[in-house]
C-alpha cells in the first residue's frame, strides 16, 4: 500500500462523505433506483447512524477520509451493506483492508459467513473473489457472494 493510511471506526462526522460516495455510486452504477434511494434517505441515515461506530469504519490518511465499509450482523452471519474507496486510491490495498476489517468486526460477535451481493458491473467483484468468496446466486442485477470465516 502506497497510502500510509489508518483504519478506525466511523464517526458521525464522516456520514457527509459517506452520503456523497453512496450518493456518487447510485447516479453511476444504479441510476434507475436513484429516485426510490432518495425517497428512503431518512430510513438509509438512520441505518447508518445506527450502525456506527461499530459496524462502520473508515480508512483515512492523516484525517481525510479514503473509504468506507459498513455492514450488518443478522444471527450467524454479517452482510457488507456498502465499501467504497475514492477511485484516486483504489488498488492500492485499501479495499482489501476494509474487507478484513468487515470480517475481523464481525468475528466477535459470533459471525460464521460473511456474505455481500455487487452489482454485476462493479469491478469490485474481482477483490471479493481473491479474498475468498464465492459466487453464491444472483438478486436482480446483483451478483451474491459469501465466505465461511475460519473457525478458531
Amino acid at each position: 500500500m502506497t497510502t500510509p493510511a489508518r483504519l478506525r471506526p466511523a464517526e458521525v462526522n464522516d456520514l457527509p462523505f459517506i452520503f456523497s460516495k453512496e450518493l456518487e455510486y447510485m447516479e453511476t452504477i444504479e441510476p434507475d433506483g436513484l429516485e426510490g434511494w432518495m425517497s428512503a434517505i431518512e430510513l438509509n441515515l438512520a441505518d447508518w447512524i445506527g450502525c456506527l461506530p461499530r459496524t462502520v469504519f473508515v480508512v483515512d490518511d492523516d484525517g481525510r477520509p479514503l473509504g468506507y465499509a459498513m455492514w450488518t450482523l443478522q444471527d450467524d452471519s454479517a452482510t457488507l451493506v456498502s465499501i467504497h474507496v475514492l477511485g484516486s486510491h483504489r488498488r492500492q490495498g485499501l479495499g482489501r483492508l476494509l474487507l478484513e476489517a468487515f470480517e475481523q468486526g464481525a468475528t466477535p460477535s459470533g459471525v460464521r459467513v460473511v456474505k455481500l451481493g455487487v452489482h454485476r458491473s462493479n469491478p469490485a467483484r474481482r477483490l471479493y473473489t481473491a479474498a475468498g468468496y464465492e459466487t453464491t446466486g444472483q438478486d436482480g442485477d446483483y451478483v451474491l457472494f459469501s465466505k465461511v470465516l475460519n473457525e478458531s
